[in-house]
């Protein structure tokens, strides 16, 4: 189903997947039956006959919580199995944890805060919290869990739906649309003044030539990256290089001076590509453009604006030091969606040049996110599904004290609504609780994502105020599904057994 969702981002013929994808599936699942399930069938042969007999509820004893390693253990072993990272599991994994044991203990508190308020109102209330509250653990687990599942779920539809258009809404008016580029040196001038006549924002014009960065301080590059380094996608391809008087507008010089007066071939790099290959001031860099070699010296580094729809450059070289490399010219500007006419004219009068249109590859952006975005919410279907699960298998575990309860209840002369309401009033706490931590996550994600990751300024999303209301109705359909036995069992039936 999967592969059918993203055929279009796929080569037409994908290899059948290996005997190693199914030894993985059934080792994962197996590691997960043992790790979940093996420590309270373990507990079971440590609680004594009478216990069970005279409901004598002592406490579990120790080395029965010390089987609760396994999970942590089986919860380890699969998250370092996907990433392959030890430090990675590691630092998700406890640090999930400790968050987890934070949020729980806030929940857990906020519960027993809400059932002093509210359990004064009525019976119903009052039985329902006392249902919720019977097995805290418990119910703090399921609202944590159904609280992700939501939060995960509302954020991919959240950032699918508008960061895109939050970007282009904050880019300023008339910023460039097009870029211009193959623009060959005898006819850049013409190509300027044409375009002049149409466009009321043009970006600077920049030389390009391609170069390939090829060592650093006499090192191979590829030799100083880790086999996964973020850098390798970067030197294993051509670099478009340029070379300027001026700092190009939206770059600032983070390190070091622009061009001074040294007899070496001087070159600017990006602050973030220098981090990455671990490029410092003064280094030597060499570069292979087309098969001439040029050995430069960085001068300076600098942050780079890459939204600002202009042209940039992860490394710039000082003017008249590369001789007579073969370039050509590259540059952005503005035209208004009415002037198609005068970009046709245009790309007639110059058919060598390259005219790129940033709607165009946005609309094919957002088709391609689309389909991803798809693809995930799909997978997090399932582990909805897996939630529900639980929640059922949470009733179920209570189901005998709940049928019991309301065979004594229905005895005393209470009616089926008034037990259909406590269910309901138990469910649609878990599940307000639940869109409520969403809706929070969901806010403060979005937030630290825009300030932080995307550079955009953020607003407050009214709409996910609809969570906590989406988690009741769920949780309500699946916990009343697993109670419907509790209401519909014959008090004296129940009673006599």
């Amino acid at each position: 189903a999967l592969f059918t969702l993203l055929a279009d981002l796929l080569p037409e013929d994908i290899p059948a997947a290996g005997i190693g994808a199914s030894v993985t599936a059934l080792l994962t699942g197996l590691i997960s039956l043992l790790g979940f399930g093996l420590p309270p069938l373990m507990a079971l042969g440590q609680i004594s006959p009478l216990r069970v007999l005279r409901r004598d509820l002592q406490p579990m004893p120790t080395a029965a919580w010390l089987v609760y390693a396994f999970a942590v253990a089986a919860l380890a072993l699969i998250m370092w199995r996907l990433s392959l990272d030890v430090r990675l599991t590691l630092i998700i994994l406890f640090g999930g944890l400790a968050f987890a044991l934070v949020l729980g203990a806030g929940v857990l508190f906020l519960l027993k805060r809400l059932t002093a308020v509210l359990a004064r109102r009525n019976l119903a209330w009052r039985l329902g919290l006392g249902h919720l509250l019977r097995s805290p653990l418990l119910a703090v687990g399921q609202i944590l869990a159904f609280a992700l599942i939501i939060f995960a779920m509302a954020l991919v539809v959240l950032l699918r739906s508008e960061l895109l258009d939050n970007w282009q809404q904050q880019l300023p008016e008339h910023a460039a649309n097009h870029f211009a580029f193959n623009i060959m040196p005898h006819e850049q001038a013409e190509f300027a003044e044409q375009l002049q006549s149409i466009s009321p924002q043009i970006a600077e014009f920049y030389p390009m030539t391609p170069g390939r960065l090829t060592h650093i301080n006499g090192q191979p590059v590829l030799q100083r990256l880790e086999p996964d380094s973020r850098a390798l996608s970067t030197v294993q391809r051509d670099l478009n290089l340029t070379w300027s008087a001026q700092i190009p507008k939206d770059n600032q010089v983070t390190a070091g001076h622009w061009w001074s007066s040294s007899e070496q071939i001087e070159i600017s790099v990006e602050e973030e590509l220098a981090q990455r290959l671990d490029i410092q001031l003064g280094d030597t860099v060499t570069f292979n453009l087309g098969g001439t070699i040029v050995e430069s010296q960085v001068s300076n580094l600098r942050s780079v604006d890459w939204g600002s729809m202009q042209p940039n450059f992860f490394v710039i070289f000082a003017p008249e030091q590369l001789g007579n490399v073969p370039y050509t010219w590259i540059t952005s500007f503005y035209l208004a969606p009415e002037q198609d006419q005068q970009l046709r004219l245009l790309n007639q009068n110059f058919p060598a040049v390259s005219l790129l249109r940033i709607e165009a590859l946005l609309s094919q952006l957002r088709a391609i996110l689309a389909q991803v975005t798809l693809a995930v919410e799909f997978i997090l279907l399932f582990v909805l599904a897996a939630g529900t699960a639980v929640l059922l298998a949470g009733v179920q575990s209570t189901l005998a004290s709940r049928i019991h309860q309301a065979a004594l209840l229905r005895a005393l002369g209470t009616r089926k609504q008034l037990l259909l309401k406590v269910n309901i009033y138990e469910f649609s706490t878990l599940g307000l609780a639940s869109g409520m931590l969403a809706w929070l996550g969901c806010e403060l994600t979005s937030l630290l994502l825009y300030q932080l990751v995307f550079k955009l300024s953020w607003q407050p999303h009214p709409w996910l105020i609809l969570l906590p209301l989406l988690g009741a109705v769920l949780i309500n359909l699946a916990g009343l599904l697993g109670t419907r036995k509790a209401l519909n069992s014959s008090p004296l039936r129940i009673l006599r057994n």
